[in-house]
């Protein structure tokens, strides 16, 4: 995919495309942003107009040329994606990308080493890199993705070029989604993903998440937000209830991660509506205040349960203060 083509990431494309144009091709670049918003994509289509045979005017790559084509299936030699296991980059792996990086271009003008979870290098394999990253081979260019810059160490951090990448918003990812989901889908799979387009591609394919998105839309205005008889302990009860109905766990989690983070997604589903509730344009004042109030609850809640904090007692707390709310409305 070409840099003129990805969507949502304006600042960071113009930053590369202006590289390019320049001709000035920095050796080691960080992009920095959270899952799904397109950092690895921009890193293959950075490669594609480097190495592009006929490159557009504006210096961006055709797409359709034999390296952009082998770029975009990904089986370019010169475009490789290295990813950490799970005991992060190791030395021995370390080592290998360094070896790498002193090959020679197979076909292209320059060898792309694209790091995936560059976060995840131990000191070792950082101090393993750290030379070649600061005085590559001349046809050699590092680019190290990233969502957390501050756990990369600051020796190799000042030696790379930090592109900035933001997330998506709700019509991004639809627009990225494109013919593959419709807009409805991309609507309830956005606050449970958080906006990683990965992950609501993958959700995608769980039919029970739409119902289970207008079952939390029915209890969450109809119950949980309106005063009602039912006390804080039930309603947090009904909270956990539809978050026992998502599995977000991977492998790696326990059973209380993997809780947590079902917890969270409910919570941020609860934010998406009623944002389209309360915050829309004509909002009254005091509807506004309310739906800001509200929000307020949630996020501290979101921030308390993915924090590690004893989730029971966070959804106790926020439904307390969420009838509190609604009580005053």
């Amino acid at each position: 995919m070409p840099l003129r083509d990805i969507i949502g990431q304006s600042v960071a494309v113009r930053s590369l495309l202006g590289t390019l144009k320049s001709g000035r091709l920095g050796h080691a670049f960080l992009f920095i942003g959270p899952a799904g918003v397109g950092k690895r994509t921009s890193a293959l289509a950075f490669a594609q107009a480097v190495n592009c045979a006929a490159p557009m005017d504006d210096a961006d790559a055709c797409g359709v040329c034999p390296s952009c084509r082998r770029v975009e299936r990904g089986v370019d030699i010169d475009a490789r994606v290295y990813s950490p296991t799970r005991q992060g980059y190791r030395k021995e792996e370390a080592k290998e990308i360094r070896n790498d990086a002193h090959m020679t271009p197979n076909a292209g003008k320059r060898r792309f080493l694209i790091l995936d979870d560059a976060d995840a290098m131990g000191a070792e394999a950082a101090n393993a890199l750290l030379k070649v990253i600061e005085e590559p081979p001349e046809m050699s260019v590092f680019v190290l993705l990233t969502e957390k810059a501050d756990r990369i160490m600051p020796t190799i951090r000042s030696r790379v070029l930090s592109v900035p990448f933001r997330p998506l918003t709700p019509a991004e990812a639809a627009a990225v989604a494109g013919e593959r989901l419709s807009g409805g889908q991309v609507d309830y799979l956005f606050p449970i993903a958080r906006g990683n387009m990965g992950e609501i591609l993958r959700l995608s394919e769980d039919r029970k998440l739409k119902e289970l998105f207008e079952d939390v839309e029915a209890e969450l205005f109809e119950r949980l937000l309106k005063e009602a008889s039912a006390s804080p302990t039930r309603l947090a009860e009904e909270v956990g209830a539809l978050a026992g109905r998502i599995d977000l766990s991977t492998a790696e989690d326990t059973e209380s991660t993997a809780r947590r983070k079902s917890v969270a997604a409910i919570l941020e589903i609860m934010m998406s509506m009623i944002e389209r509730k309360h915050m829309t344009v004509g909002a009254g004042v005091g509807e506004m205040k309310r739906g800001c109030a509200i929000l307020e609850t949630l996020m501290n809640t979101i921030q308390t349960v993915r924090g590690g904090g004893l989730t029971e007692s966070a959804l106790e707390a926020m439904a307390i203060n969420l009838k509190a709310k609604a009580g005053a409305a």
